[in-house]
């Protein structure tokens, strides 16, 4: 089943409850900005894999709704002075510029505050509570590192690209394995090799730009190898599923997307053993200064200065969002208010 079908009702939901919590001038602007435009691939493909995997079953599309938030999330701080600075995204003011860095990193905490709250009411009957609070709060630090990653502009291209992107995806078809009964490790390791086609396919359109403005680009850094990867990726992604859902209309549409400007078949015929590769999943990413950030004593902290203090913040602030703690009232205070001393 679309995406489409579930959308207008949760998107309605949603951003009621987004309206009433946030002052009138912030609600509105931000919730236009968060969800309109841009391609919506992760809860788009988290329908129709539930669909195609168990056609039976009842699909828990807040779920997918949920997943787009912690992207959305992703994109609000990737754009904060404290990363890239970014002034506009998708032709919009981004929204550090319209109100605040602080306001835009708090946008970005209450996005994750809405995903525990349907990760906690969609728990499925056959999954543990630990299993399924550590497999978001897991997402979430993998991401953070991430995030470093892009930021050092350190780990390999496979590394970078599996944190950056894959991970999100890796998220979509592990949830829905988990959710159905399937086998979780074969469809997180294919989420993830799709996210990383995904964010591959970004960097072969964005060459030029990334050049220019001194980005992270895996063809950039290495053509040959990474249009060698990309081939041995897009076979396991192809055989993993099957050739069946390819003739559906999602499926059509992700063929298209990642094969009609890299031709597979030519690099298959110019590297006739790339069949027997296999791209490893990186499977241990330790990150040492952030495995050794503490808990903080207080929940949110917003006076940072630089992107390394953001995601160090964000890291040990994850438990915290993942557990049934009250959340913060931040926007019922003045902004003066809100920087919490360095502990």
């Amino acid at each position: 089943m679309s995406w489409d079908l579930f959308k207008t009702e949760i998107y309605e939901k949603w951003r009621k409850i987004w309206i009433e919590s946030h002052p009138k001038e912030i609600g509105e602007y931000s919730w236009d900005y968060l969800f309109t435009g841009g391609k919506q691939i992760r809860p788009k493909l988290f329908c129709e894999l539930w669909s195609y995997l168990s056609p039976d079953s009842k699909i828990l599309a807040e779920l997918a709704f949920a997943i787009e938030c912690i992207h959305v999330s992703s994109i609000v701080l990737d754009d904060t002075p404290w990363m890239d600075n970014a002034a506009e995204r998708r032709g919009k003011k981004t929204l550090h510029t319209v109100f605040s860095p602080k306001k835009a990193v708090l946008i970005s905490y209450d996005l994750i505050d809405i995903v525990t709250e349907i990760w906690k009411n969609n728990k499925p009957e056959n999954v543990s509570l630990e299993v399924w609070t550590n497999l978001l709060k897991s997402k979430l630090q993998r991401l953070m590192v991430g995030q470093w990653y892009d930021l050092e502009k350190t780990g390999t291209l496979v590394e970078l690209s599996s944190l950056k992107t894959g991970v999100l995806f890796e998220l979509v078809t592990e949830t829905v394995a988990l959710c159905t009964g399937l086998d979780t490790e074969f469809w997180k390791i294919w989420g993830n090799n799709l996210g990383i086609l995904f964010q591959w396919m970004d960097d072969f359109l964005d060459m030029e730009e990334d050049k220019e403005q001194n980005n992270r680009n895996a063809f950039n850094e290495s053509y040959d190898t990474t249009l060698q990867n990309y081939a041995i990726l897009w076979q396991s992604v192809e055989k993993g599923i099957g050739k069946q859902w390819f003739n559906l209309s999602f499926g059509q549409y992700m063929k298209n997307y990642f094969t009609q400007k890299i031709n597979i078949s030519e690099l298959l015929i110019s590297y006739p053993n790339l069949s027997s590769i296999q791209v490893q999943y990186p499977e241990t990413i330790l990150v040492q200064e952030l495995q050794a950030t503490k808990k903080p004593e207080k929940k949110y902290f917003f006076n940072f200065v630089n992107g390394k203090q953001m995601i160090k913040h964000i890291w040990s602030n994850v438990e915290n969002m993942t557990s049934n703690e009250t959340k913060h009232n931040f926007w019922s205070l003045d902004e003066s208010q809100w920087d919490i001393p360095n502990m």
